[in-house]
């Protein structure tokens, strides 16, 4: 037997596997574990802690022996936050595991595990699987609701309507005025399609009156637009969607207005108006907006007048709408990485820290998700967001994978991105690997994970690169990352939509099936049954990227019980994926084909045909 064959099965994370409870209070004893493989050449480990400035260390208690050992012990947490690693005496020597894995010298203090106490958290998302609705492109319920024709001009365009059957306009000549009428009754109508993908979570892009399709433009933030059916028409939604123990997250943009917005046309008549004070100005007295974009004015957050308005008073936008009759669960952020910033104004921490403490004094369960596209962890410690968009984390790296060119690589807006050479299974492991332990672990959980959206091409699209069996295994993946799923409307069916511009990520949802890609349909019901049956171990589950090589990459979520595995390979021919079982300690197949997977004690063996992935279940 290797005398160093225990090391492969150290495992510990900040994660309910290893820590309980994972959300503790200051002063609270918390259990802390750390798994090895079976093995007598492992005399004590300890676990060594920060407590108020000194090292502090406890020697563990060995509570399980087979298949794997598995050493626990508690500490109080007096620091915020608390600090540790842990120090394996072995036969031959002393070693450090931290997040950096096995040393045999001490991590410093950024290697360390690490845990907040006082964080909030927001358990009903781990579970969840997320429909993402873009409401004017989705389902017309209502019959005398939506945009007339030629009803209002607006930057440059009017208003046009349009059939389900047809194309949304290019930005140049729509100006996003091309109505396809999509409503909240459409919306209602369509809970038997959420059940079977077992949706439990809505998330709709902006419902605020506006003038746009998109409505990031907002003239109103305090009442629903009444294309969509109105404020009426919200309350319905939400309380039938409640009664379907389902939730509802909503978009909003508190960095900016539209130039319809009476706030605006009051500061542009009366700059000695409370209302001016909401704005930013340039030298030449007009608005600052945007990014430079002219219908988009920029919110001036030095006024507390708009702080109130907008989150910080009883009756503001952000927690009315918390309240009775809608008692809405959540808010995506909009640009949240942006907000307050402009020249020496840089307020943004300290408006997303007074945005939480307002939203969780209404409703502690309420979730705050921020878009950002790069690494969001500053803003995920406790005191702002609960998640981000996981662009960094599940897009990006998957979009590599299938071999197209990062966003932050392409011209523009990333709508046309080249194809290059795909990630490598070790280059995509990597990518997982840096996200997950960069990420605080307590905040894992909460994140939006995600493939397509309204401001991303749909990759299955990517007609010079798609490949269903590599696209499949994504999808896979995604339904397996801690955190939530989020399906872009139309993706379960392969909705149409190439690639070039935003607008082209924004078709119309087709409701005849004879027209769906019925391939897909199968995959995400299937996923969705999947996360219903293992929903305590994807929600309270540890991670782990298992192994990697050129050409494959093999991931696994697991508790004290059993594993479900996720395999990709990207080999064009057919492979057999060979991974070592010292940490998962897999026995028992439950649920996959017994032909493909070959368990033993000692390694995993599983049969893949060329780009194909597999997806299985595991006694540990």
């Amino acid at each position: 037997m290797d005398p160093n064959g225990w090391k492969l099965g150290v495992d510990s994370k900040v994660s309910w596997v290893y820590v309980e409870p994972l959300f503790p209070k200051k002063g609270e004893q918390v259990v802390i574990r750390i798994q090895t493989g079976a093995t007598d050449r492992v005399h004590t480990v300890r676990l060594v802690s920060f407590q108020l400035g000194r090292e502090k260390q406890i020697v563990l208690h060995k509570v399980r022996q087979s298949p794997f050992s598995l050493y626990e012990g508690s500490v109080k947490v007096l620091d915020d936050p608390i600090y540790w690693y842990f120090m394996i005496q072995a036969e031959d020597r002393a070693y450090s595991y931290s997040t950096a894995g096995l040393k045999a010298s001490v991590p410093p203090l950024r290697e360390c595990f690490s845990l907040r106490p006082g964080l909030q958290d927001v358990p009903w998302v781990g579970g969840a699987i997320c429909y993402q609705i873009f409401p004017d492109r989705f389902k017309k319920g209502g019959s005398h609701t939506g945009a007339i024709p030629g009803e209002y001009s607006f930057d440059g365009g009017i208003v046009t309507v349009h059939s389900f059957d047809e194309q949304p306009l290019e930005y140049e000549s729509g100006r996003c005025l091309d109505f396809f009428n999509g409503d909240l009754a459409g919306i209602e109508d369509s809970l038997d399609h959420f059940k079977k993908l077992s949706v439990d979570t809505l998330y709709l892009n902006p419902i605020g009156r506006a003038r746009t399709t998109h409505r990031y433009d907002c003239t109103d933030f305090f009442h629903v637009d009444e294309k969509l059916g109105g404020d009426e028409a919200f309350e319905h939604l939400c309380n039938t969607l409640h009664a379907q123990g389902m939730k509802i997250i909503i978009d909003i943009s508190i960095n900016h207005t539209g130039t319809e917005h009476p706030w605006y046309k009051k500061a542009l008549s009366d700059p000695h108006s409370e209302e001016a004070s909401y704005y930013y100005f340039n030298e030449d007295g007009s608005v600052a907006c945007w990014q430079d974009v002219p219908t988009l004015p920029q919110l001036n957050y030095t006024s507390e007048a708009l702080r109130d308005h907008i989150y910080r008073a009883p009756d503001s936008v952000m927690r009315s709408f918390l309240k009775p009759p809608y008692l809405q669960d959540g808010w995506r952020l909009d640009v949240s990485s942006e907000v307050g910033r402009r020249g020496d104004d840089q307020l943004c921490e300290e408006i997303w820290r007074e945005v939480r403490l307002a939203v969780k004094e209404e409703n502690p369960q309420a979730y705050l998700v921020g878009e950002d596209w790069v690494d969001s962890t500053p803003f995920l410690q406790g005191d702002m967001w609960d998640a981000t968009m996981n662009y960094l984390g599940s897009s990006r790296p998957m979009r590599s994978w299938m071999g197209e060119t990062d966003r932050y690589m392409t011209d523009g807006w990333g709508h046309q991105p080249a194809k290059t050479r795909p990630f490598t299974g070790d280059e995509f492991a990597q990518a997982l690997q840096s996200h997950l332990t960069g990420m605080p672990g307590q905040m894992l959980g909460m994140q939006m994970n995600l493939i397509n959206s309204h401001d991303t091409p749909r990759l299955y699209n990517n007609t010079e690169l798609f490949n269903w069996p590599l696209y499949r295994g994504l999808v896979r993946l995604l339904y397996l990352l801690p955190g939530m799923p989020n399906i872009y409307y139309g993706e379960e069916i392969a909705l149409a939509g190439p690639y070039g511009t935003v607008e082209r990520a924004r078709y119309p949802m087709q409701w005849d099936e004879n027209v769906w890609d019925h391939d897909f349909f199968a995959l995400y019901t299937e996923l969705g049954e999947m996360r219903k049956t293992y929903a305590d171990t994807l929600k309270r589950g540890g991670w782990a990227v298992v192994a990697s090589d050129e050409h494959t990459l093999t991931f696994a979520r697991y508790d004290a019980a059993l594993a479900i595995v996720c395999i990709l390979s990207r080999a064009e021919t057919d492979v057999i994926v060979t991974f070592s079982n010292a940490m998962l300690c897999l026995s028992t197949l439950i649920e996959g084909m017994k032909q493909q997977v070959q368990i033993s004690t000692e390694e995993v063996q599983v049969a893949l045909a060329p780009c194909e992935s597999i997806l299985f279940v595991a006694k540990r």
